[in-house]
Parts: C-alpha cells; sequence; structure tokens
C-alpha cells in the first residue's frame, strides 16, 4: 500500500506533469507521434471504410435496386400482353412487359446461309415485348426499337446487339439491314449495346414477343421484367405472383434486388475488419513507445523523485505526477491523430470520388482513446517511480 505523505493537490500535479513534458518538448512530441499514428490509423480506417462501402453501394444504382424479375415455371405457359395490365397498375411500377428466351442459340447471318461465305455467328435468341425492353432499359444507339405495333401485326423487325452487329461486320451507323435468322429474313430495326445488369442480351438478337408466342417450343418459360420505383422493390415483388396468375400464385418465382443495406453492413464490416488490426498494431507500438520512454524518464529522474519524496511527496503523489505526464502524451497524440486521420479520409474520398462518411464520434474518439492508452501506458511506469526511495539522493 502506498503511504500518504505531504497531501499534493491536483493542480499542483498537473504543473508539476506539464512542466516535465514541456522540458523534454523533443522527446514528448516524439512519443505523442507514437500514440497518434495509431490513433490516426484507427481514425482513418473508420472512415475510409464506411465510404467506401457506401461507394461500392452506390454503384447499384437505380438501374439495379429499380428491377424485379419473375419467371413463370411452366414452359409451355404463354402469358397474353393484356396480362400484365393488373400488375402495371401496381403501385410503384412504371413498366414492366414479358420476355422469354431461345432454348437454343441461333444462326445469324447478314445473307441467305446458301450464299454465306463464312456460316455467320451463333447468336442468343430473345422475344421481349416493347414494354419490356423498356423495363430492361435496353435503348438502340442506332436506329429505333421495335413497338407493340409490330408485336400485334407479327412484322418480322430484330434488334441486335452491337458486338453480334460487329461480327457480321454491320455498319453500326445503318441499322435498316436485313439479317437471317436461320435463313429467315428479319429487318434490322436498330442496333443497341447491353445494358449493365443485363449480360444475356449481349451477342443477342431481340424479336418482338409474338415469336415466343407463334413458336413457342424454340422458346423457354416466359419471364415478366419490371421497372420499379425506388424502395418499391420488395412490395412489388410480393405482389407480383398473384397480380400475374392470381389463380396459380405459386408457379410463379419472383427475383428481386438484394437488400443492399445489408450489403453495405457487411462490405463496412469486412473492410473494418481487414484493417483495424493494423491500427490496433499501431497503437500497441505506441502505448509501448510511451511506456518505454517514460520509464526512461523515471531512471534519469531518480534523484528528483527521491528528492521530492525526502521533502514529503507521497507515493501515490508520484505516481499521480507520471501518470499524468503519460496521459498528456497520449491526449496530443489522440488530438493529432484524429486530426490526421480524417485528413487522411478526405484526401481519400476525394481523390476517389466518393461522398465523405465521417461518423461524429471519431471526432470525440480519438482523443478519448490516446487519453486512454496514455493512461494504460503509463500505469507500469508510474508504479515503478512510486517504488523510489527518498535514501535515493543520497546516492547522488
Amino acid at each position: 500500500m502506498w503511504r500518504d505523505g505531504v497531501r499534493t493537490s491536483f493542480a499542483d500535479l498537473f504543473d508539476q506533469a506539464l512542466l516535465a513534458v514541456r522540458g523534454r518538448r523533443s522527446r514528448s512530441l516524439l512519443t505523442a507521434a507514437g500514440i497518434g499514428l495509431g490513433i490516426a490509423a484507427t481514425v482513418a480506417t473508420l472512415g475510409i471504410s464506411a465510404s467506401a462501402a457506401g461507394a461500392i453501394t452506390g454503384r447499384f444504382d437505380a438501374a439495379q435496386a429499380t428491377a424485379v424479375s419473375a419467371r413463370i415455371n411452366d414452359p409451355q405457359t404463354r402469358p397474353a400482353p393484356h396480362a400484365l395490365d393488373v400488375l402495371r397498375r401496381l403501385d410503384g411500377v412504371t413498366d414492366a412487359g414479358l420476355t422469354c428466351a431461345g432454348i437454343d442459340d441461333g444462326q445469324l447471318t447478314n445473307m441467305p446461309s446458301t450464299v454465306s461465305p463464312d456460316g455467320g455467328n451463333r447468336v442468343a435468341v430473345h422475344a421481349a415485348e416493347a414494354a419490356a425492353l423498356r423495363a430492361l432499359q435496353v435503348t438502340p444507339i442506332r436506329g429505333r426499337s421495335f413497338d407493340d405495333g409490330h408485336d400485334l401485326r407479327g412484322d418480322r423487325v430484330a434488334l441486335l446487339d452491337i458486338a453480334a452487329a460487329e461480327a457480321l461486320n454491320l455498319t453500326p451507323g445503318r441499322a435498316d439491314s436485313v439479317v437471317y435468322l436461320n435463313d429467315v429474313p428479319y429487318a434490322l430495326a436498330g442496333i443497341y449495346q447491353a445494358p449493365a445488369g443485363a449480360a444475356h442480351l449481349t451477342n443477342a438478337i431481340v424479336l418482338p414477343y409474338r415469336a415466343c408466342r407463334d413458336s413457342w417450343v424454340s422458346f423457354g418459360e416466359a419471364t415478366v421484367v419490371a421497372r420499379t420505383e425506388l424502395g418499391a422493390a420488395d412490395q412489388v415483388g410480393a405482389a407480383l405472383p398473384v397480380a400475374l396468375m392470381p389463380e396459380d400464385p405459386d408457379a410463379v418465382t419472383v427475383q428481386v434486388p438484394a437488400d443492399l443495406r445489408s450489403f453495405r453492413l457487411g462490405v463496412e464490416g469486412e473492410t473494418r475488419a481487414l484493417f483495424l488490426g493494423l491500427a490496433a498494431i499501431s497503437l500497441v507500438i505506441g502505448a509501448l513507445g510511451v511506456s518505454n520512454t517514460t520509464l526512461v524518464s523515471v531512471l534519469e529522474r531518480r534523484s528528483e523523485i527521491g528528492l521530492r519524496r525526502a521533502v514529503g511527496a507521497s507515493r501515490r503523489a508520484i505516481a499521480g505526477q507520471f501518470l499524468i505526464e503519460s496521459s498528456c502524451f497520449g491526449l496530443v497524440g489522440g488530438i493529432g491523430g484524429a486530426v490526421i486521420g480524417i485528413d487522411a479520409i478526405s484526401i481519400v474520398c476525394l481523390a476517389k470520388g466518393w461522398l465523405v462518411v465521417i461518423d461524429p464520434l471519431l471526432l470525440f474518439a480519438g482523443p478519448a482513446g490516446g487519453l486512454l492508452v496514455g493512461m494504460l501506458a503509463g500505469v507500469y511506469p508510474a508504479r515503478a517511480a512510486a517504488q523510489v526511495a527518498p535514501a535515493t539522493i543520497l546516492r547522488g
């Protein structure tokens, strides 16, 4: 147990500790820098991981978060276009249409196969309503899209992906050509580039939906694609089976976008776990630096400590002074580390074009964390200082 000698006020202990810190400015700054580095790494890790998670989920834009699809499990079921009238009237639905995909790829040429020199190109075959193309955000870069009139009349028109067009050496500037799918001629209405999230439309030809209904043997099950308002995908997905097939909702399999909030939390958690380990190592190194520096200071100042003990200073007061000194190192390092960490977050986010996401608690957590690390690092040196006997002054 430490015995109290002359009672020393906290203000006196603080003044003595501050004088000791100021008397060794270079050493004090270097010691505080060790903790500051760890705090800066921690603050930067938390801020950058939150900003990165926001940027990653931001890439899943409205084109992904508002896309809902439903597959009719019976391959022989071919809903008529009016079957989607109820679905289109649902709250939150901006567009919806029917599509179906060919079971096998088709042979595409720009002339009949009997005179084609290279045999053409194999492409994926799709049939879709004009509304489905709008829901999929398929926009021709040349020419135009077909409309409901083409579908109703059974016109042989087609849209062609730019990759398939280039394979046939079709000029993107001309979309009024004729292409042959399995030797059947189709007027090329337009050339499109597959939108993000619609990889199945790459190297593909798209026909009006009537082709799916009239020649269903060559096509798989029908699929409904819907575009919703932002945030309405879940409720539309829940209502879609009943709206499409009220007599048998279980025959419809619905796919809705993943919950981006859960995705963001997962990304943020994994990113933090990866870098917080490095930040923790930096903090441990900084704490060891403070502890070592304070312990060296105790050894250098044994005569001073012995003199103070001889004139009545208690062990508690001696320990308190050194604990305050190490806490000062931690507090200064924490403040400086928080500032540097926030600057690092801002620089990285500006360089990447991300939205800066900083939790206001980081402004206080940095200095508080530095103070705590400094106090813990000073416990052992403070105990060592308190054990210095008054007779030490007699030994020089």
